[in-house]
C-alpha cells in the first residue's frame, strides 16, 4: 500500500487497523517489550545500544553521539514500551516510548527510534510507528521531537490527524501540554520550547552522514508544507512535532475543532 502524503497540516495513516496491515517480511517483525523488562535484559539494552550508535553520527563539536547500555537501561526504565525490528539478537531498528499523563488527556510520545543505515527505506520505521501507535490508543495525540525530516515524514504519514510542526498555530492547549510534560521526556528536561517554529533547542542534534535532509522522493512531488524548515534547521534545534490523532474515536470530535487552525499554506 502507498503511503498517503501529509497536506496542509492533515495527516493520514497507512493502516486504520492491525488487520489492514499487510504480513511483513522478516526484517519487518516487530517484538514488544515493557520498558521495566527491557532495562533488565542486556542483551535488549546491548542491541539496542549498538543500534543507536551505528545510526547516530556526530555532536557538533566532532564528537561522536554514543549511548552505552548502562545508559539505555536508565531510558528504558523509565518508558513503557521498547519495540524492535527484526529478532533479539540481531535487530536492525528499535523504538521506544511512553504514555505521559498530562490535564489536557494522555500524550504518546516517541523517545527514540533508529534503524540502521543498511536498512533504511523499507518500511521498518513506519512498521515501529505503526506498533507504538497500536499500543496507545487510549492517548489523544501522539508526539516527538527530532531534527530528521524523513522521521518526522514517517510519523505524519502513519499516524492520522491534526498536524502541528515548525511554523504553525497550535492551540494554547497543545502549548501548556508541551510545557507539562517535558519534565518527563528524558531529551525535553530543561530545555526552552520555542513556540514559532515550533521547536526547542537541545544543544545537540546526532544526524548520521548517511541521514538524507533533502526531499528525494521516488516518485516526483511537493514536500509537506514544513519540510524545507527542518531541512535547513539548525544543529543546535529539534523541531517538535505533535499530531492530535483522529483515529482515537474519543478525539475525533476535537481534532475536527481544530482542523480548521493547522497551516493551511505550504512554505
Amino acid at each position: 500500500m502507498s503511503p498517503l502524503p501529509s497536506v496542509h497540516g492533515q495527516t493520514q495513516a497507512l493502516w486504520e487497523r492491525e488487520s489492514d496491515c499487510p504480513t511483513p517480511p522478516i526484517s519487518q517483525k516487530i517484538a514488544r517489550f515493557s520498558g521495566q523488562e527491557a532495562a533488565r535484559n542486556e542483551v535488549l539494552t546491548g542491541l539496542v545500544s549498538k543500534i543507536f550508535n551505528e545510526s547516530f553520527g556526530h555532536r557538533p563539536d566532532g564528537k561522536p553521539y554514543r549511548l552505552g547500555p548502562k545508559s539505555i537501561a536508565e531510558r528504558l526504565a523509565s518508558t513503557d514500551f521498547l519495540f524492535i525490528a527484526g529478532d533479539e539478537q540481531s535487530g536492525i531498528g528499535y523504538l521506544f516510548g511512553k504514555e505521559i499523563h498530562a490535564m489536557g488527556g494522555r500524550i504518546a510520545w516517541i523517545e527514540s527510534m533508529a534503524v540502521l543505515p543498511l536498512y533504511r527505506r523499507q518500511g521498518i520505521a513506519t512498521a515501529l510507528i505503526h506498533k507504538f501507535r497500536l499500543a496507545t490508543k487510549g492517548s489523544s495525540k501522539i508526539g516527538c521531537a527530532t531534527p530528521n525530516p524523513i522521521a518526522a515524514l514517517v510519523v505524519t504519514r502513519t499516524v492520522p490527524g491534526t498536524l502541528y510542526i515548525g511554523n504553525c498555530y497550535p492551540p494554547a492547549a497543545v502549548l501548556h501540554m508541551l510545557r507539562e510534560i517535558r519534565q518527563h521526556c528524558f531529551d525535553l528536561r530543561g530545555c526552552a520550547i520555542q513556540e514559532k517554529p515550533l521547536r526547542i533547542k537541545t544543544g545537540f542534534s546526532p544526524l548520521s552522514r548517511s541521514d538524507e535532509r533533502k526531499w528525494n522522493p521516488r516518485t516526483p512531488s511537493d514536500p509537506p508544507f514544513w519540510w524545507r524548515e527542518l531541512e535547513h534547521l539548525p544543529n543546535a534545534y529539534e523541531a517538535l512535532l505533535v499530531i492530535e490523532r483522529t483515529d482515537n474515536p474519543s478525539t475525533s470530535l476535537h481534532s475536527v475543532e481544530h482542523a480548521n487552525e493547522a497551516p493551511q499554506t505550504k512554505a
